[in-house]
């Protein structure tokens, strides 16, 4: 109960450092969108013109970004593996340190490569800890889930209005300790995106993916949509089926979103496999679920920025597989129930 009185206590904190009255002026000069669309000036030797990589209104990308993640009170449904009866877990909370970085390496007219890390630490705290010995609930609580990763972003512009992006990413994902590596818990995504801008204030495009944000590895059609309307106050920002936004600009200081996140992965549970007898040698988790949420972005200072996010997670998968026999269903079939959430960062975002 503290805690939750802390968290609203931080959350209107914040919301009235933002209402701050901010000289009108100085807000039209940190427009952060205006300076990613600033295209070469044609020249007496007509060189070839590229389209730039935002539209207008655009929120600013983040190069730096260190977060909280709290969720609140929840239960696991788990389902029968080996000689361990199914049963009902509540866990008091989950909550997690997030960060992540991303510099562009090559950046020119004629293409911008991205390089990027990033960390995600999710504990579980369950509610009747010395009495549970469901194998996943109990590794769950003493290990929780823990991934870092690799990841590149190109973006080439062939003329002034195509465009094509690649993202290539790999991840280790287990619930084993920082300093224990697994080959059978890396994992691979990436994607590639056929675009086109027609003005600066829209951008779209179509693509294919392989990711495991449904949990297991999935392919599937992405489509990206960034708009902003002519009024400059409201727009669309999304890369379907992962994320989607509508944006609404208070001032190019001040920006707020409702949508939704499509997030998950598959975690090598190797402290199942070493702790119980199980007779399995490459289970995973398949995490997934859907956050519908509002954000309130706004910068402190320059180019850091503060980013507070509430919403409701709802479990969409969860469940146990020998992913070593593709054919075989899956081990345990488990349910998570839906819980608020609450997620703050502090982000230095590029110019």
């Amino acid at each position: 109960m503290k805690f939750n009185i802390l968290l609203i206590t931080l959350f209107y904190s914040c919301i009235s450092v933002a209402q701050t009255p901010i000289d009108t002026a100085k807000t039209e000069e940190e427009d952060f969108s205006m300076y990613a669309d600033v295209e070469a000036a044609s020249s007496t030797d007509k060189s070839k013109i590229y389209c730039s990589q935002k539209i207008l209104g655009l929120s600013p990308s983040k190069l730096i970004s260190i977060g909280f993640d709290f969720v609140g009170a929840n239960a696991i449904d788990t389902d029968t593996i080996g000689s361990y009866f199914g049963n009902t877990a509540d866990f008091n909370n989950n909550s997690g340190i997030r960060f992540a970085a991303n510099f562009p390496v090559i950046s020119n007219n004629k293409v911008i490569l991205s390089l990027g890390v990033n960390y995600l630490d999710f504990k579980y705290s369950a509610v009747a800890k010395e009495n549970n010995i469901n194998p996943l609930i109990n590794s769950l609580n003493k290990n929780g889930l823990r991934s870092y990763g690799i990841n590149a972003t190109l973006f080439k512009p062939f003329n002034a209005k195509l465009f094509g992006v690649l993202q290539l990413a790999a991840d280790h994902n287990s619930a084993g300790k920082l300093d224990q590596f697994h080959e059978n818990a890396i994992k691979y995504s990436g994607a590639a995106i056929f675009g086109c801008k027609p003005h600066d204030r829209l951008q779209y495009g179509l693509g294919v993916s392989q990711s495991y944000r449904g949990g297991a590895l999935n392919y599937f059609p992405i489509i990206l949509y960034n708009y902003t309307f002519k009024n400059k106050k409201w727009g669309f920002e999304m890369l379907l089926p992962a994320k989607a936004n509508v944006r609404y600009t208070i001032n190019p200081r001040n920006l707020l979103f409702a949508g939704f996140e499509l997030e998950g992965n598959s975690y090598y549970m190797d402290p199942m496999m070493t702790n119980y007898n199980l007779g399995y040698r490459n289970i995973q988790l398949q995490r997934s679920e859907i956050r519908p949420r509002l954000t309130y972005e706004f910068s402190i200072y320059n180019f850091i920025w503060l980013s507070i996010q509430a919403g409701y997670r709802v479990g969409y998968k969860f469940n146990v597989d020998n992913v070593d026999y593709k054919a075989d269903p899956l081990i345990m079939n488990n349910k998570v129930s839906g819980s608020y959430y609450f997620n703050v960062s502090l982000n230095l975002v590029s110019p």
